[in-house]
């Protein structure tokens, strides 16, 4: 089983190797045509999406309750209030 997790482990790290390759060969395509396009001087980093920090339950939550009341839903969870 420990191979097996090793291979799973190893293909997963290619997969996101292989990912941030084809984004970064995209945003140099992407720099050239608005480098072409413009006199501002843009590098393929700035096409490049960037890796985002995963969001605890609580802050996913909260922002959840943020747009409930934005929108004017209604908390249907029968906590005490």
């Amino acid at each position: 089983m420990k191979k097996l997790n090793a291979l799973i482990e190893r293909k997963n790290k290619l997969r996101k190797w292989e990912k941030q390759a084809a984004d970064y060969r995209a945003g140099i395509i992407a720099s050239v045509i608005a480098n072409v396009n413009t006199t501002k001087n843009y590098k393929p980093e700035d096409f490049v999406p960037k890796e985002k920090k995963k969001k605890s339950w609580k802050e996913q939550l909260e922002f959840v309750e943020m747009l409930n009341e934005a929108f004017g839903g209604e908390d249907k969870r029968g906590g005490a209030e």
